[in-house]
């Protein structure tokens, strides 16, 4: 029973590359949780993806099967066993 997540480079200070995570689906129940795990391997991860009302910044999109959470109920999105996350900051170029 497992959630994939891949985080883009750029929410992982010293990433070089996308990182790729199989987490076990137990006691995350939406992607608040999900982040809150996430927390505990990479610290200060939280704050680059939400701000301090525990909303997702506006840079940073976060995808649950490909349909953005922005779509989907928010931060409060559930997850199920094989879900596949994408956590991916926002690009910009000139």
């Amino acid at each position: 029973m497992t959630i994939k997540v891949s985080l883009g480079a750029a929410l992982n200070a010293g990433a070089r590359k996308n990182v790729e995570l199989e987490l076990d689906s137990l006691n995350i129940g939406d992607v608040l949780e999900l982040v809150a795990r996430l927390e505990e391997m990479f610290p200060n991860i939280r704050d680059r993806i939400f701000d301090e009302h525990d909303r997702t910044r506006p840079y940073v999109n976060i995808f649950v099967n490909e349909e953005s959470v922005r779509d989907l109920g928010g931060e409060r999105t559930k997850l199920k066993d094989g879900d596949v996350i994408y956590i991916l900051p926002s690009v910009a170029g000139g």
